[in-house]
């Protein structure tokens, strides 16, 4: 029995190797592609905006801060990327970890899977949530309504308080700086509490899903290894089950790092009315 195990266990380790390279490979590959292809459309945004900006007159950046122009021509630049490559992506990675967990789910116990089907929605939904949550995409930015622009942003306030810092502590405006950003943090958010109190319950709500599904699932394969016990086994009812775990958890890293479509459409708004 001993050798039988060690066997069994040399065997299941060479199959763990085989797979962790093969996704070693794929997600390379796949992030490699998109991301090249990616990173040369924005390289060519960013010369053609800077171009754009150059041609400029003198008034445009009296109205406009300096810190504001390359804080704006950054971050629109990089927020196209949801035009040009990131939706393929992750449409490409949801699909095929979804099938394969189904498909892979129906073969060792159908019963089980056509239960399980009607779950996935909710549970992608809930480990989406939880991949934003742990990983603080959940938080929004400066962009975002409720947040000031320019100037009148915390951030807009530390890029021109250290761009002109002679002039700052020349005139001692450093209280008034100071001041002047504890304000703007106060205005990006007026309701901290109400803030952390939504937060909770998203949390909350996506460990609620997961858990009653969860619960669902045993239940379910429970009752069919109890009922047809000469038709399905124990091994068919893990495999069922991690299948469709594992690709579930596919699917919340693949949409973890969608980026907002509001903010990357009003992104791209400003950048094709700057290359006009």
């Amino acid at each position: 029995i001993s050798d039988d195990m060690r066997t069994t266990s040399f065997m299941l380790g060479g199959w763990w190797a085989a797979v962790a390279a093969a996704c070693f490979i794929g997600y390379t590959l796949v992030f490699w592609g998109f991301g090249t292809s990616t990173e040369r459309m924005n390289k060519r945004i960013r010369d053609s905006a800077f171009g754009a900006l150059i041609r400029q007159e003198v008034a445009f950046f009296d109205k406009q801060s300096v810190g504001g122009i390359t804080s704006q021509l950054q971050d629109d630049a990089a927020r196209i990327h949801t035009f040009t490559g990131e939706p393929i992506r992750t449409l490409l990675m949801s699909l095929s970890s979804v099938v394969i967990g189904i498909t892979v789910s129906f073969v060792y116990m159908w019963p089980f899977a056509l239960v399980s089907l009607a779950t996935i929605p909710f549970m992608g939904f809930a480990t989406s949530i939880e991949m934003k949550t742990m990983y603080g995409e959940d938080e929004g930015d400066d962009s975002k309504e409720g947040a000031a622009d320019g100037l009148n942003s915390s951030g807009g306030i530390i890029v021109e308080t250290f761009l002109n810092m002679r002039t700052v502590s020349a005139l001692n405006l450093e209280k008034q700086r100071y001041r002047d950003y504890i304000a703007a943090l106060k205005a990006e958010d007026h309701r901290p509490i109400a803030t952390g109190i939504k937060s909770g319950m998203t949390s909350g709500l996506s460990m609620i899903i997961q858990q009653w599904s969860n619960a669902l699932q045993f239940w379910w394969g429970g009752w069919l290894l109890f009922n047809y016990p000469n038709r399905f086994g124990f091994n068919d009812f893990l495999v069922s089950m991690f299948s469709l775990l594992f690709s579930l958890f596919a699917l919340g890293a693949a949409t973890m790092g969608a980026s907002d479509k509001k903010e990357c459409e009003k992104a791209a708004g400003r950048i094709f009315y700057l290359l006009q």
